[in-house]
């Protein structure tokens, strides 16, 4: 029975390795989704960064404000005020601030000057200098109290790196899935379906090689071509992390070798059980278009369990269901890779978690043997 398989496994591999398409799908598809991740958020950190001066313009400022209000992207340039509200009513201009003549601060908060703001709320870079311009205001502002004046008492007494963390735990596991699963669906959905529906599974079935071999020997080749896109995502995951904790700059987090050996792990054996549901649904299509159709179905269910994973109001909710989460295959690898890269979690969490996936798919295996055994699945 092993030479049965090994020798179906070789095939498959084989043939894996002469497909260029499909070797562009579980080697460079899973990396190439990760640089470009890493590449577009690093476009979009400088892009946040980069000064930029935008339609905006204020009459009656004073000399002091001038220069805070140039450097956040206003022009210096002088506008009619009534053309200047309908262009922003337009989306041509962003914003116009009026200032009342002899602007001044009162610090007895008696004579309080009005400051004039027109913005558009339909407009992205209108908001941004909203914000902005509140935000140099309000430094204007007389003081009444100061709050945690003195820098050198920690307030914060939480952990100072959770926030970034928690950014990195919501976006990794949802992502590493994902690429590793797109790099195999279409491999996984065909290589059962795909012989079907050309009639070669016919052939392969009479032969003297057991049903359950060839079964077996597939869903090996498949989970190898799994093993390989998941290398490539993680190869993918080094070179996003540096480029998120470059956006981070002094909030920048890292992460022990033994994390990422535990995540790889935690991911691998949540791929083998999804490849294995992915099978049957192969083995039970009678086309490989349905069988594909079909593998976007659990595919969907995971990567909603993966956002809820990652929706701050549905965490009490998890809470509640304590070491229950550990019990349920696929769904208890995203929940545990968003605790291993937030706060951390036992070995003997990761060892339910795997063992039930480990389980999860092997039981999908003998399913499709069992459908293999059936003849109803041959194309007479």
């Amino acid at each position: 029975m092993f030479k049965d398989i090994s020798t179906v496994f070789k095939k498959e591999i084989k043939s894996i390795l002469k497909d260029k398409a499909v070797l562009l799908m579980c080697i460079l598809l899973p990396f190439g989704i990760m640089f470009m991740e890493g590449y577009l958020m690093t476009a979009l950190a400088d892009t946040d960064e980069k000064e930029t001066t935008y339609n905006a313009y204020y009459i009656n400022a004073p000399q002091e404000l001038e220069e805070g209000l140039k450097a956040i992207g206003f022009s210096d340039k002088k506008v009619d005020r009534d053309t200047c509200v309908e262009n922003i009513k337009n989306k041509e201009d962003k914003m116009l601030v009026i200032f009342p003549e002899d602007f001044a601060i009162d610090p007895n908060g008696v004579n309080v000057p009005n400051i004039e703001i027109y913005y558009n709320s339909s407009d992205n870079d209108s908001l941004k200098l909203r914000e902005k311009i509140s935000t140099l205001l309000d430094a204007l502002r007389p003081e009444v109290f100061t709050i945690n004046a003195d820098t050198s008492i920690t307030y914060d007494l939480g952990d100072e790196d959770y926030q970034a963390k928690n950014m990195i735990a919501s976006m990794v596991p949802g992502l590493l899935v994902m690429t590793i699963i797109y790099g195999i669906m279409s491999l996984a959905s065909n290589i059962i379906a795909g012989d079907k529906e050309s009639n070669f599974l016919n052939t392969v079935l009479i032969t003297p090689v057991k049903r359950s071999s060839v079964a077996i020997g597939k869903a090996l080749a498949v989970m190898t071509a799994a093993g390989i896109s998941a290398i490539s995502a993680f190869a993918g995951l080094a070179y996003l992390m540096s480029k998120f904790n470059e956006m981070l700059g002094e909030y920048a987090v890292s992460y022990a070798t033994k994390d990422y050996i535990m995540t790889f792990v935690v991911i691998i054996c949540e791929a083998f059980a999804l490849v294995g549901l992915i099978l049957i649904i192969s083995t039970l299509a009678k086309t490989a278009r349905q069988a594909q159709t079909l593998s976007v179905i659990p595919i969907m269910v995971l990567f909603l369990g993966s956002f809820l994973t990652s929706n701050a109001g549905f965490e009490s909710f998890l809470t509640s269901f304590g070491a229950k989460n550990y019990m349920i295959p696929m769904w208890n690898a995203s929940y545990l890779t968003k605790n291993i890269l937030l706060t951390g979690v036992s070995t003997t969490d990761i060892i339910v978690a795997c063992v039930i996936n480990i389980i999860f798919g092997i039981f999908c295996l003998g399913v499709v043997s069992a459908l293999f055994n059936n003849e109803k699945i041959v194309n007479e």
